[in-house]
């Protein structure tokens, strides 16, 4: 069970002087400024998310995918979900068509089958173009939680962790995301392949998405080491995993771009940071509403007091600074078109936990982004409660992410002896400066 009380949390940071000058890309405060305010913050999101109306997410995950026939399914006990029944799911959120058709919430549902048609690409770039004057701008292709398909679960009883999903399968969706739905930078008439240095060729709102996705794919990552099945004496249980870690991250073992890679964590923590608190006015117009008057006050009360507390951090995204100039509505249309396409790429993951997490943290921070260049006052947006849901979510991965970095530095720091050493140095890459 994870600590997460406040003198957990600051006694936890292990960052030293180095490592604290660091800037965060594409935003204006240090990683130091970032790391106080998180862990002030952490305690009081992480409780809030265990509240009923964050807790419970309904989601249709048999949604078929729409770019390969073959797709395959998970068969693990791992990748398995837990369901709910009607009567587990407060009565506020809860109608006929929620009721889950398992019989109880330990049973495994079934894999979804698998689907042989192409979805029409042209259709949906004009469909989105149409979009881009409209008062709150989609980022992502909209959910079907009213369908007869669509069942709560319990985020609770099912947390982020490591599964086994890994092979070509998973492979495929990461080289979907990153070789077809993100900008490539382009030096003359030559591509440049996807590094912390090729994006020097790349304009802001191109640099800002692929920071964002790459953020959210290092704290995946991240959630994928801290909860490891490790065995001991007892038998088989779920641990922090340094050396899953240190090959997801350490220079050396990704030609020196896992560094990188964790500052674009702090990048899309920041950014979702910023829409969350320009939205205040809209929480606080939000009733919350789960069917308990004194459950929802209190979930409103803690909203609010979260949100308040983030506001501290007096730096964080400037959303002014993007799609400005002529070609403004040319960019966010590509930029609108690509995330889309990633929000659908959920559609093809096999495995069921990482189909559900995948959705909700795409989700999140297509909330996030819809917030942040919507047109008009934020007040005047509408979100749906899945939409408030996960961006309150996908913004807890990140602040835990945040958390187990810290976490996994201490320990590097205890036992790998000559971590000063810049070949070693996982986080040399946090250091003063610009990249």
């Amino acid at each position: 069970q994870l600590d997460v009380t406040i003198e957990n949390v600051q006694g936890s940071s292990g960052i030293n002087a180095e490592y604290g000058r660091g800037r965060v890309d594409e935003c204006y405060c240090r990683i130091s400024d970032v790391d106080t305010i998180h862990n002030q913050s952490f305690p009081l999101l992480a409780n809030l998310v265990t509240r009923s109306y964050f807790r419970y997410y309904k989601v249709n995950l048999g949604k078929q995918c729409v770019l390969w026939a073959d797709i395959g399914k998970c068969t693990r006990s791992t990748c398995a979900l837990k369901t709910c029944k009607k009567n587990e799911v407060p009565e506020g959120l809860s109608d006929h068509k929620n009721a889950s058709t398992q019989p109880t919430c330990e049973e495994e549902r079934e894999m979804s089958k698998l689907n042989r048609e192409i979805s029409d690409a042209g259709k949906e770039t004009l469909k989105i173009m149409e979009e881009h004057h409209s008062q709150n701008i989609d980022f992502c292709v909209k959910e079907d939680e009213e369908s007869e398909e669509a069942e709560f679960y319990d985020l609770l009883q099912n947390p982020e962790r490591y599964t086994g999903y890994s092979g070509e399968e998973a492979h495929r969706i990461w080289r979907s995301i990153y070789q077809e739905n993100c900008f490539k930078p382009q030096m003359g008439s030559s591509f440049l392949e996807l590094s912390h240095k090729s994006l020097n060729f790349m304009c802001k709102e191109k640099r800002v998405y692929f920071r964002a996705v790459s953020g959210l794919h290092a704290s995946i990552s991240i959630h994928l080491a801290a909860k490891y099945p490790l065995e001991d004496f007892f038998g088989q249980k779920w641990g922090m995993n340094l050396a899953e870690f240190s090959r997801r991250f350490l220079p050396e073992a990704t030609d020196g771009e896992g560094p990188h890679w964790l500052k674009n964590l702090y990048f899309v923590y920041l950014l979702e940071m910023r829409a969350i608190t320009k939205a205040l006015p809209l929480w606080r117009a939000t009733e919350f509403y789960t069917g308990d008057v004194i459950e929802d006050a209190r979930t409103k009360e803690g909203v609010v007091e979260t949100v308040e507390k983030l506001l501290q951090c007096p730096d964080t995204f400037d959303e002014a600074e993007l799609f400005k100039g002529p070609a403004a509505d040319e960019i966010l249309s590509d930029f609108l078109i690509h995330f889309r396409n990633i929000s659908s790429i959920m559609d093809c993951v096999t495995c069921d936990k990482c189909r559900l997490w995948g959705k909700i943290q795409i989700r999140g921070l297509g909330t996030a982004l819809k917030i942040l260049f919507s047109p008009g006052d934020v007040t005047e947006l509408e979100l749906e409660r899945g939409e408030i849901v996960t961006i309150f979510n996908a913004f807890n991965q990140l602040s835990h992410s945040l958390f187990y970095v810290q976490e996994f530095r201490r320990d590097m720091e205890v036992t790998t002896p000559n971590l000063k050493q810049p070949s070693s140095n996982l986080f040399s890459g946090f250091g003063g400066g610009e990249l």
